[in-house]
């Protein structure tokens, strides 16, 4: 048995390194998908914290009239 490990051929060594690089950009393009969609979350969690706000300025404002 030979287990010591040995350089692939340089048609594998392109193929692999093109693979990597594929996966990376792969990878880059997902993280950019995540943070779009963190920063929808984001935007969507503003919203309703505005929408809170108004709805107790709202019921503030009614009160002080009564």
């Amino acid at each position: 048995m030979n287990n010591e490990p040995r350089i692939p051929d340089e048609e594998t060594r392109k193929r692999l390194s093109m693979n990597l690089r594929k996966a990376r950009l792969d990878l880059e393009e997902f993280g950019l998908q995540l943070e779009e969609i963190e920063a929808g979350l984001d935007k969507h969690i503003r919203e309703q914290k505005m929408k809170r706000l108004e709805k107790s300025r709202q019921y503030l404002d009614q009160m002080s009239k009564s």
